[in-house]
This record gives structure tokens, sequence and C-alpha cells, in this order.
């Protein structure tokens, strides 16, 4: 004796198929961003985490050799590189920035490393109005007292182009003292969103800048 099952067809009308589709949209309206923002978070922590294990670094280089690692074109090699032999105070001196913007060259996706001397310029060749080229200045100018970090942050600009949010990111370091709020508007926030505008900073040594203050 045989049984036969009877198979039902289900169907579902147009409105039904309406009905979940538009549930899946709303589903995803509202994990999207959320799905954005845990990535921002994630890579946010990756780059503090990253500049809290370089300043380390840099600090006992410091100790070590009385001065800090080269400033920007003042060396041959990017200027933490010298963090890595011959003493390997980190691994890798390569300290890739997550924000990179797409297309930008390996070389150019690191994180930014400045050395600012006593008068709180930075100490580089070829620099402009508020930097000092170690080339044509002897002496105190020339030695580095304290520098700092920078992270593009998750809008993936730095500042030095007038189309940046971040514009003039280097007059508004010097301006820090009396006018803070300039400077702090450069400053990345998380309460912002996503694509908060500002960079990431970290600061050390004997700093004598406001702006260092306000990133250590």
């Amino acid at each position: 004796m045989f049984c036969r099952k009877k198979y039902t067809l289900v169907s579902f009308t147009l409105i039904e198929l309406l009905i979940v589709v538009a549930i899946i949209a709303i589903l995803s309206a509202v994990a999207l961003p959320n799905f954005l923002e845990a990535q921002t978070r994630s890579k946010v922590a990756r780059v503090k985490a990253d500049m809290r294990s370089t300043a380390t670094a840099i600090e006992s280089y410091y100790v070590d050799n009385n001065a800090y690692p080269p400033g920007y074109k003042t060396a041959p090699r990017y200027g933490l590189d010298v963090l890595t032999t011959p003493i390997g105070y980190i691994t890798n001196g390569i300290i890739r920035d997550p924000f990179k913007p797409p297309g930008v060259a390996p070389q150019k996706s690191r994180l930014t490393y400045e050395l600012m001397n006593i008068e709180n310029k930075i100490i580089e060749q070829g620099g402009g109005a508020y930097s000092v080229d170690p080339a044509t200045s002897g002496g105190e100018p020339t030695k580095g007292v304290w520098w700092w970090l920078a992270s593009r942050g998750p809008n993936r600009t730095f500042g030095f182009r007038p189309s940046e949010p971040e514009f003039d990111i280097r007059e508004r370091f010097f301006n820090a003292g009396s006018s803070p709020g300039e400077f702090l508007a450069i400053v990345y926030d998380p309460s912002n969103g996503t694509i908060s505008n500002g960079n990431i900073f970290r600061a050390g040594g004997q700093t004598y800048s406001a702006v260092a203050r306000f990133i250590q």
C-alpha cells in the first residue's frame, strides 16, 4: 500500500511581496549606517592604539639619543624608520593610516609625523612660513623639542588644500593659543557622525605650544 504525499504550492500576492521588500529596505536603512559607524569606530580605535605605541617608541628613542626622530625630508628615510633599526623600538616604522583616500600611493599613506622646534615651527626642508629649514638655519631652531602625529580621520583629508575642510591646518596650529576654537574645529569628534571633519592627533615632548595641550 502506497501513501501519496500532497504538496501545496504556496503563492504570494503582489501586495505581500511588496510588503516584504519594504520591510527589508527599512531594515537595511537602519542597519547600514550602524555598520558604517562601527567600521569608523574600529578604525579610530586602531589609529589611536597605533599612535600610543608610536608615542612610546618616540620617547624611548629620545631617552637613548637625546633627540627625536628627524623631521620631514630632513633625513634620507621617513623619520620614524629610525625607530626600527639598529634598535627596534617598534617592529615596523611604516605606520599606515587606515583613512587614506582611495588610490593614494603606499608611501604616502602613512600617519603624518612632524618635529617641532622651540619656536613652535615645523622642522623640515623646503618649508613655508610656519617651518624652519635645517639647511639654512643653525643652532637651537633646528633642534626638535616636541612632535605630533596625525591621521586624516574619517573624511580622509588632512587640510593642506583649499578644497579640504581642515584647510589652513598649520595656521590653526600656531594660532591655537589665541583661537582655540579654530583649531578644535579640525580635531575629529566622534559625536559628529561617520564622516566627521577633522583629523586625529597626538603630541608629545616638551610641549611649548598651546595646540599640544589639546592633543596629548
